[in-house]
């Protein structure tokens, strides 16, 4: 009997320990799961160029103008007087500060030109740029780099001075119109 029993074990086994089955003549390739960059896919802020048109810009800033509105800041009335002429004004508090951080998304970047952090040659630049608004008859000087102001207050100001202060911003920084 232990024969048998043997005998039993040993067919036993060996059934449980059957030879791997082979592998396919078939060429096959072996393939990884596709690599997958995760990309930042949040919204950015619109960035405004030296050429960018005025409809353009405009139309970027009453977007950002629309949501701080939408967001609680309290708009003055369209007739009010000031420097831009008549049309709607927004508070200038910076309040509710909820608004501005809910809309900052919409905020138009300016040219990367005009940023001292981002253009090694800002400074002189703006200095050309003063240079040439003198040479078109605006009376003005340069008060920091990226800002200007009248010699005096009782300077003419010429009807196209818009025009001249935007193609004096183009030919200083390097995008001359032509």
């Amino acid at each position: 009997m232990p024969k048998l029993f043997y005998l039993s074990a040993v067919l036993f086994l060996g059934a449980c320990s059957s030879p791997a089955p082979s592998a396919p003549d078939v060429a096959t390739l072996a393939s990884t799961a596709p690599v997958v960059s995760k990309t930042d896919t949040a919204p950015q802020r619109p960035q405004l160029r030296l050429d960018t048109s005025d409809e353009e810009s405009d139309r970027l800033w009453t977007i950002y103008d629309d949501c701080l509105v939408a967001h609680g800041v309290k708009a003055n009335p369209v007739d009010q007087p000031g420097p831009a002429g008549p049309g709607r004004r927004l508070d200038q508090s910076g309040e509710p500060k909820s608004a501005y951080t809910a809309c900052q998304i919409k905020l138009p970047l300016q040219p990367p030109e005009l940023d001292a952090d981002l253009n090694p040659n800002f400074a002189a630049q703006w200095n050309d740029n003063v240079k040439c608004l003198r040479a078109h008859g605006l009376k003005v000087h340069v008060t920091s780099p990226g800002e200007w102001t009248y010699d005096s207050s009782d300077v003419p100001i010429p009807d196209n001075q818009s025009e001249i202060e935007d193609d004096c911003l183009r030919e200083a920084f390097g995008h001359a119109s032509s």
